[in-house]
C-alpha cells in the first residue's frame, strides 16, 4: 500500500515540476523566470509576458441579453381544454393560435429583443407582459382556462 501511494506522489509531483520552474517574480511587473514547451528556462517581464487565462465557457457577442434565435415566450394549453388560445408577440406583429394540448414557442429575431406579449383566451385578453432583453416568458393554461406566468431571466 505505501508503496503505491509513494508511486501516486511521484507522478504527480513529476506532473507539477515543468510548473514550478522559476522564483515567480513580482507581481508588481518585475521579472519571473518560467519554462516555454521545449522546457527551457527563460526570464521575461511578468507585466507583458502574463495573458489572462481564455475564459472556459463561450460567451455569445449578445450576452448578457438573450440571442437572436433563443425562446421569447412558450405557450402551453392543457389537453382539456376546450376554448379559444391566441397568443400575441406585438414586436413581431404575430397573432398564433395555440390549440389544446399542444405548445408555441416564439424566438427572438434579433439579439435583446423586447416584446410586449399578450395571450387571449376565448376572445378575452388574460395576460399582458413585457419581456425585457434578458427575460424569457412561459405560459400555461390549465384545464379551466387559468393562466399562469412563468419568468425566466438568464
Amino acid at each position: 500500500m505505501q508503496r503505491r501511494r509513494f508511486l501516486s506522489l511521484s507522478a504527480l509531483a513529476a506532473a507539477l515540476s515543468g510548473c514550478l520552474v522559476g522564483d515567480f517574480g513580482d507581481r508588481s511587473g518585475g521579472t519571473a523566470r518560467t519554462a516555454d514547451a521545449a522546457g527551457t528556462a527563460t526570464t521575461g517581464d511578468a507585466a507583458t509576458d502574463t495573458e489572462p487565462p481564455p475564459s472556459e465557457v463561450p460567451t455569445p457577442e449578445c450576452w448578457p441579453s438573450m440571442c437572436a434565435g433563443s425562446i421569447l415566450v412558450d405557450a402551453r394549453v392543457a389537453g382539456g381544454f376546450s376554448g379559444d388560445v391566441v397568443l400575441l408577440a406585438a414586436c413581431q406583429s404575430k397573432e398564433v393560435p395555440v390549440p389544446p394540448g399542444e405548445s408555441v414557442r416564439i424566438a427572438r429575431e434579433v439579439d435583446a429583443q423586447v416584446c410586449d406579449i399578450g395571450l387571449v383566451v376565448d376572445g378575452e385578453q388574460v395576460f399582458r407582459g413585457r419581456v425585457s432583453s434578458h427575460q424569457s416568458l412561459r405560459l400555461t393554461v390549465d384545464s379551466s382556462g387559468d393562466v399562469t406566468d412563468r419568468w425566466v431571466v438568464q
